[in-house]
């Protein structure tokens, strides 16, 4: 009876011990909710009102039927899932090839570690402005490179022209999101046993197979994690753009973010740029239930 008392009175010790952690972090959970809060429903209910200075007219869900009739608003949304696929599926092949690569280097690989991540660590808005220069149509580095290698004839105007623009911004989304993806398959490539590789030799399996059958497999839990949080943080892709083209030319690369930045700040139109945020919070939000799916206790072990 007195161990069945004391077990009970340590159950309920250890549950009051629980609560006061939870007491501790109740004022910060609250600080949080409110600044999530507080700016969500403030978006929604402006999504819901037309917006004129300072004048509102409540107009229900007119501001969603209008973006989704317009056809600047689906020439964004695919605009930013073709900025969105190319990016994430470069940051992958890439970033794979980086981690392989370092992963294998015996010497100076800390010194070429702090190199491929330097563009990560970079502002973006700083590495955005170091791209313009680069690119500047007359005394841009980047055009006298080509042009002393014969591979472009005179000058381009690589942020004038729509393609050559929309090839310019994945190109520096490319140079800054690799490193990301690469750390992580780094740490996923160094935790891969050494036996794995070993007895696949023996039974003789050649490099491609080793990399087929043991190094993939193992990295497939943090594929799925690097791509999921790297879509969810390229689709909400904003300041690079808006540095180097703010959209243009004759919105060529005007992905979601930007438009929603126009549309409140340019056309001065907060209910239709509220509406827009709302339309991508909730595809991202679809990637973070899938991300959310991906990451639950045990998926990394049944993987």
């Amino acid at each position: 009876m007195a161990e069945n008392g004391k077990s009970i009175w340590r159950e309920s010790g250890l549950r009051r011990e629980r609560w006061h952690g939870y007491y501790f972090l109740i004022p910060g959970m609250a600080l949080i909710a409110v600044l999530i809060s507080v700016p969500l429903i403030r978006a929604l209910w402006t999504s819901l009102h037309r917006v004129r200075g300072f004048r509102s007219t409540f107009i229900g869900l007119d501001n969603y039927i209008y973006l989704l009739s317009k056809p600047d608003f689906w020439h964004s949304l695919r605009t930013s899932a073709l900025f969105t696929t190319v990016c994430v599926a470069l940051h992958t092949l890439l970033g794979l090839g980086l981690a392989l690569l370092l992963n294998r280097i015996a010497r100076g690989k800390t010194l070429m570690r702090v190199g491929f991540l330097a563009p990560w660590i970079v502002a973006p808005s700083i590495g955005a402005i170091i791209w313009v220069w680069l690119l500047e149509p007359q005394f841009g580095v980047v055009n006298h490179i080509l042009s002393s290698l014969g591979l472009i004839d005179g000058f381009m105007a690589w942020l004038g022209e729509p393609d050559a623009a929309l090839l310019s911004v994945i190109v520096v989304d490319v140079w800054r999101g690799t490193p990301f993806v690469m750390l992580i398959l780094l740490a996923g490539l160094q935790g891969i046993p050494k036996e794995q590789y070993e007895a696949a030799a023996m039974d003789g399996a050649g490099p491609w197979q080793q990399f087929r059958h043991v190094t993939l497999p193992n990295l497939h839990y943090l594929l799925v994690v690097a791509s999921t949080l790297d879509i969810i943080s390229t689709i909400r892709h904003f300041d690079v753009i808006s540095v180097m083209t703010g959209g243009g030319p004759v919105r060529a690369t005007e992905v979601l973010p930007v438009m929603i930045y126009n549309t409140a700040f340019v056309q001065n139109d907060f209910g239709r740029a509220s509406a827009a945020g709302v339309m991508l919070l909730g595809i991202i939000l679809i990637f973070s239930m899938f991300y959310l799916k991906a990451t639950k206790p045990g998926k990394a072990r049944e993987d």
